[in-house]
């Protein structure tokens, strides 16, 4: 009975509010002096600094309390300046907090160095593609007479020619110097199905054609050819000095 008429007294109530008001005095200007010691509680939304020189982004990030801090600058990206911000983390646009690190990927002075891969006697698809991934650029494609039509038969940078194995520079432009078969063909297919590769290869001994076995035993002599590539074009002249057709064999001695 007395604790509940103590709990209805002014004392009581008089107590619970000085406990707040005493909290509220400690509470208050503690949080306010943390905010101030940490920099919590002031969010500030990080710019871009992207395309710009390391020392102009620093300045930036600095003017809203945020620092700058190298991640990485070992890598050479030919889509920016030397020596500029290539990425940042986090992104422009992102809250962070007074005093965050801004992460930044900063683009070389200089491409490194890289030896050329072997291009000679590649097609010239698969070698611009081998460029490519190593960061080169395609440059001009100039075509030379020859049997080996889309076949690179010389590499060259700025008129100089260059071998497989010699340093250059990412970025550098490389130019193709690439087969090409002129003037209008001079030679017929013959006809070869059903034929022995003896008899094939004694036919095509008399024009300036090539055979080549894709399947088959060419030393069997129960083998004929069941297939050829390009087809027998009867008398017209389809093919260039040189050009290779392609047979199939298959063994003859079952049937």
């Amino acid at each position: 009975m007395k604790f509940i008429l103590f709990l209805k007294s002014r004392k009581f109530w008089f107590n619970i509010l000085a406990a707040i008001i005493f909290l509220g005095i400690l509470i208050i200007p503690m949080n306010w002096f943390l905010k101030i010691l940490t920099g919590h509680g002031e969010i500030i939304t990080v710019p871009d600094v992207q395309n710009i020189s390391f020392s102009e982004a620093k300045i930036n990030l600095e003017e809203l309390d945020l620092l700058a801090e190298v991640m990485d600058s070992s890598a050479y990206f030919e889509n920016f300046e030397p020596g500029t911000v290539v990425q940042q983390y986090p992104s422009s646009g992102s809250l962070a907090k007074a005093g965050r690190k801004i992460q930044l990927t900063v683009n070389r002075h200089r491409a490194e160095n890289i030896y050329l891969p072997k291009l000679i006697e590649r097609t010239l698809k698969r070698a611009v593609i081998d460029i490519k991934s190593r960061g080169l650029r395609l440059g001009k494609i100039m075509y030379k007479p020859d049997l080996a039509e889309g076949i690179v038969l010389g590499v060259m940078t700025n008129g100089e020619l260059l071998n497989a194995g010699d340093l250059i520079r990412k970025g550098t432009s490389i130019d193709f110097i690439v087969g090409e078969i002129s003037g209008p063909p001079t030679q017929a297919v013959p006809n070869f199905l059903f034929m022995s590769l003896k008899d094939a290869v004694n036919i095509i001994e008399k024009s300036d054609l090539q055979i080549q076995v894709v399947k088959g035993n060419y030393l069997d002599s129960n083998n004929i050819i069941i297939d050829q590539n390009p087809i027998g074009s009867e008398g017209i002249l389809s093919l260039h000095s040189g050009a290779i057709v392609r047979v199939w064999l298959e063994n003859n001695s079952q049937n």
